[in-house]
């Protein structure tokens, strides 16, 4: 009777340990969402293509990783803003990877609406020329770190001087 008591007792510990394992593997998740990353430079690097109905461009930006693990992007969805009027989309050109708590720079290619970009650098060139244009982009990107896959919500506002 004694060793059946006993194999019970260790049965019991070691049926707890998957259980305690997983609500550890829980706990951690949760204490480490990813935070966002910071937008440190953006600019314009090469023009691909002008045209009276698209414009094609290379976008570099500078992105900080505040995590501490790398995070490799592989696809994304977002949208570009000009004053409020949607102009255009941003895609990552490969899949890019940011090292942990550090900066890096990822390119983009960018299409745009000519016809609607020419209207709002005509109608707002010297508010743009003396505060820099009103850009925003909005959409979504999926990334990767390890074996953990999420896809962030982005949404990123400021101005960009037209004269450097």
């Amino acid at each position: 009777m004694r060793v059946l008591l006993n194999s019970m007792r260790v049965k019991g510990l070691y049926g707890a340990i998957p259980i305690g394992f997983l609500a550890l593997t829980l706990l951690l998740a949760g204490c480490f969402a990813p935070d966002d990353f910071e937008v440190r430079a953006v600019s314009i690097s090469d023009l691909n293509s002008l045209g009276t109905d698209k414009t094609e461009l290379g976008v570099d930006l500078v992105l900080y990783n505040p995590n501490g693990y790398s995070v490799q992007i592989q696809d994304s969805r977002l949208g570009l803003w000009l004053s409020g009027d949607s102009v255009g989309t941003l895609r990552f050109t490969s899949t890019e990877a940011i090292p942990k708590k550090a900066e890096a720079p990822v390119h983009l290619e960018a299409t745009l609406d000519s016809e609607l970009m020419g209207r709002l650098l005509s109608n707002h060139a010297f508010e743009y020329l003396v505060q820099g244009a009103p850009i925003r982009v909005e959409g979504w990107v999926k990334g990767k770190a390890g074996w953990f896959q999420s896809t962030l919500d982005i949404r990123h506002e400021q101005r960009i001087g037209l004269m450097n």
